[in-house]
């Protein structure tokens, strides 16, 4: 690590403390402020915040332990930010003393040493120190929210739905980065040769059962800033995210409806599997999401795709479509590995609400599925509370839809007696958390 990174690092989990930003917006946002550009310093610290960030209420927990009658909250964001890095290395990352004082020797120079001058002591305790055993007034879930670094509503709520032993999977896979997968983009390589071409440049494992699906390695970051991703040649698209427009099946010459469409993944990947034959309207209620969108579209080659500003919960169109996919806000709880701020930001009441707000969604969304059509609904959440109860109080009011079988099952059968649906778990299938039910139109 260089004295930049941390300095970056630092910056950032600032932000991130403050304004409660994503660790991207906040890595982008620290290096233009300090006139950082280095891309392997940028690397480093992108690397800090997400594990610092991964590992946050232990490090809290050992700060505090540390700082003694102070609180967090009293010492200013950056100071706090650099004592929450220093735990990390010492107690997580295992860093030599060497390593840790060059480090202190750097937070003197970036935060100023007369601003350290007063806490040099805890410091010294966290630089030569042990982490203390959990205190006796824990309960366990407050226990396994420290050991396993999630909320202890979250912790509860996977013990309650899924026992202990399975909930505990789900934790601990979350504290390592999912691996990244790429699927070739159809619209943008025609030829055999152009395949070819890119299929001699993936490092990857090929996943079985779906052609031109790739599970990349670590060592293949470079690929992000390559030319195959500027191109559209090929998407970077979660496994479980690609397995839901697989399940829409949509064919050349199908009206399709995305509702919640942004950023642009799926609605890609539909046109793909259409061959750019048919129309797709793309429902997204986020003007900045949807410029989002739109570049994608036009990255990846997408002609037949028309977007609609609009909320999901009141359509204002009268077409009905083969295909209704419908990916609504949720608690993002199947994405906690990948994205570990996101898991200190949902609370149970939030996730209520989301299930409102969802049933509310598909609900709407139904109106606009043609006789004999399909409607896919999908979340990247892991809690029954936002998917089969979803789909199960939306089946109780609609009679003239019902549960049908999938294509391309690659994830888990549902719960409470929804065998027909998947879900995909990080600790068992190398990817995102994630939901995806599929009914049928009867009449």
């Amino acid at each position: 690590m260089t004295k930049n990174s941390l300095a970056v690092a630092i910056e950032a989990l600032s932000w991130i403390a403050y304004e409660g930003i994503g660790e991207r917006t906040a890595l982008f946002r620290a290096a233009e402020q300090l006139g950082v550009t280095d891309a392997d310093g940028l690397r480093q610290a992108h690397r800090l915040i997400m594990e610092v960030t991964r590992y946050k209420n232990r490090l809290d927990h050992l700060v505090s332990q540390s700082v003694g009658t102070l609180t967090i909250a009293e010492i200013p964001h950056g100071i706090t930010s650099f004592l929450k890095i220093l735990a990390f290395l010492r107690y997580v990352n295992r860093s030599s003393k060497r390593n840790l004082l060059r480090n202190v020797g750097w937070a003197r120079q970036i935060l100023g040493w007369r601003e350290l001058r007063d806490l040099e002591r805890p410091i010294a305790r966290i630089v030569s120190g042990t982490e203390r055993g959990r205190d006796a007034q824990l309960n366990e879930f407050e226990r396994l929210s420290l050991e396993t670094c999630h909320p202890a509503w979250f912790v509860e709520t996977l013990i309650r739905e899924f026992g202990r032993t399975f909930a505990l999977k789900i934790l601990r896979r979350n504290l390592h980065l999912q691996p990244s997968y790429v699927r070739l983009n159809p619209l943008k390589t025609s030829s055999q040769t152009q395949i070819d071409k890119v299929r001699a440049q993936l490092h990857g494992s090929e996943i079985p059962f779906i052609r031109d699906v790739w599970q990349l390695p670590k060592t293949s970051s470079a690929l992000v800033r390559s030319k195959l991703i500027a191109s559209g040649e090929i998407v970077i698209q979660d496994l479980a995210s690609i397995a839901a427009s697989l399940v829409a099946s949509p064919t050349p010459g199908a009206t399709i409806l995305d509702v919640c469409a942004a950023p642009g993944n799926k609605t890609s990947h539909l046109a793909a599997l259409m061959r750019n034959r048919g129309e797709i309207y793309s429902v997204e209620i986020s003007g900045r999401r949807l410029r989002h969108w739109k570049k994608e579209m036009e990255r990846t080659g997408t002609t037949i795709a028309r977007p609609l500003m609009a909320d999901a919960k009141h359509i204002p169109m009268t077409i009905e479509g083969d295909v209704v996919l419908v990916d609504p806000p949720c608690s993002n709880t199947g994405v906690f590995a990948r994205s570990p701020s996101s898991k200190w930001k949902v609370t149970s009441t939030l996730v209520s609400q989301f299930a409102m707000e969802q049933y509310s969604i598909i609900q709407a969304a139904s109106q606009h599925v043609s006789v004999h059509g399909t409607l896919v609904y999908c979340t990247c959440s892991i809690l029954p509370e936002e998917n089969e109860m979803v789909v199960e109080n939306f089946l109780r009011r609609r009679p003239d839809f019902r549960m049908i079988s999938q294509k391309s099952v690659l994830g888990s059968p549902g719960l409470r007696g929804f065998d027909l649906c998947q879900r995909f778990y990080t600790h068992i299938h190398d990817c995102d958390g994630y939901f995806i039910a599929r009914l049928g139109r009867t009449d």
